[in-house]
């Protein structure tokens, strides 16, 4: 193998080991699917914050500290690093700060600073893999090769099937193998649209799509099904069309969080009564019924929740959520990322978050990078009936710091403009000038 191929593959190597690490592929699930589930209701049941393992818990520092090991070598590199990472990094400040008024004060401390490695791994291995211009073959060639471990857990039935005859593949359930599914699904559609400059490499990019979406079907996940059927004529026609979803999805949540409340207020309405009018308990596989629950405790922290990682996993079971013999009692997620959000950040930071992410793709409208719109659109989608955002290192989220982080990669690139003009504009006056002189 010569040298140059050998540097292509480590300069791949930390985007494929992140995509590894968050999608299970070096731990996949390996328990035989059982309708046994021993759970005693009339037990009064705590949900308790566990640390992960700690060689886990030194993966995302070990792995910053190599992305910056090998990124300072160049100033380039280290300039381009820093300019994608500190946008996020205000993110971070942000999670740490809810420290001082957090319900949970270790967990939020704990739970912020493995949200600041995330994006610190994540920035470098965006960084490495777009310095050589190979960022969408290292996606293409991880996407193909996950699809072929997940495919090749069909063999094995009794594991890769859940009992309701659902596909999970690598993993517990078939939420989480669909999500996955579907974002590789929409990567595959816009190499083939956008990316793919032969025969070759169009038929692979099909090829995979079709694979993706045959397991995709099969894990009858409705969630990201309904979403990616969605997204996928938009990807065909434009990928400006996809960008309009995300604006679409940030002015749908701001009506719903501050308009229509303050509007119904303003008329002497319960905001919560006039949703539920709208939307029945039962509706949406009981989701409606969770988050009218969970709005209940909102009221107590509405202005800045009980801050970031002090709701879900800590301490006994929310108030609202202690009902004797209900399934709420074993929630660990509001199933709508907006939800979350407004439970543990509040709501004022939650519009501020919305706002500056509409901010974010009116700056970089012009910014010709379709998978990262795609991943950014297929995750605001998610959000609306799953939870992702700030969500641990949840794949969907992780995917969604990468296509924002390729984005900004992509501005911190553009050519100063200014200056390129200042020199075809000198020239032109000192035409017998010679370079360097």
């Amino acid at each position: 193998m010569s040298s140059a191929a050998v540097k292509r593959i480590m300069q791949g190597l930390p985007l494929f080991l992140l995509l590894g690490w968050t999608t299970k592929l070096f731990a996949p699930n390996l328990a035989t699917k059982s309708a046994l589930i021993a759970r005693d209701l009339d037990m009064r049941i705590e949900i308790v914050s566990s640390g992960a393992a700690l060689w886990k818990q030194l993966l995302l520092p070990v792995f910053t500290v190599a992305c910056i090991i090998y990124i300072i070598r160049s100033r380039n590199l280290l300039r381009a690093y820093m300019s994608v990472l500190l946008p996020v990094m205000l993110l971070g400040l942000f999670l740490l700060l809810s420290y001082f008024w957090s319900d949970a004060p270790s967990d939020t401390m704990r739970r912020a600073v493995r949200q600041i490695f995330l994006f610190t791994s994540v920035a470098g291995a965006v960084v490495i893999g777009r310095s050589q211009n190979r960022f969408v073959t290292y996606l293409q060639f991880f996407s193909v090769f996950l699809l072929i471990c997940e495919a090749a857990f069909l063999l094995v039935p009794w594991i890769s099937f859940d009992v309701y005859s659902k596909f999970t593949g690598l993993h517990q359930a078939k939420n989480e193998f669909g999500g996955i599914a579907g974002a590789f699904l929409l990567i595959s559609v816009c190499i083939y649209r956008y990316y793919a400059e032969t025969a070759r490499e169009r038929r692979n990019a099909l090829l995979c799509a079709g694979g993706w979406l045959v397991l995709l079907i099969l894990s009858g996940s409705k969630t990201p099904m309904g979403f990616v059927f969605l997204l996928i004529p938009l990807i065909l026609l434009s990928q400006h069309f996809v960008r309009y979803v995300s604006i679409s999805m940030i002015a749908m949540w701001m009506m719903l969080i501050v308009f229509i409340p303050i509007a119904l207020i303003g008329i002497g309405e319960a905001p919560i009564e006039f949703y539920r009018s709208l939307l029945p308990e039962e509706a949406l596989t009981g989701r409606g019924g969770i988050w009218y629950h969970l709005l209940a405790d909102l009221k107590k922290n509405w202005m800045f929740g009980t801050a970031y990682g002090a709701y879900w996993g800590v301490g006994d079971i929310p108030e609202a959520l202690d009902i004797k013999w209900s399934y709420y009692r074993f929630l660990h997620t509001a199933h709508s990322g907006f939800i979350d959000l407004c439970l543990e950040l509040g709501v004022i930071p939650t519009v501020m978050w919305l706002l500056a992410f509409l901010s974010f793709l009116i700056v970089t409208r012009n910014a010709s990078d379709p998978i990262s719109t795609t991943l950014i659109a297929y995750g605001m989608l998610h959000n609306c009936l799953e939870t992702s955002f700030l969500h641990g290192l949840h794949f969907i989220w992780v995917m969604m710091i990468i296509a924002i982080m390729n984005i900004l990669y992509t501005q911190a690139k553009k050519p100063n403009l200014d200056a390129h003009f200042r020199a075809i504009r000198d020239a032109k006056r000192n035409p017998d000038a010679q370079p360097g002189g």
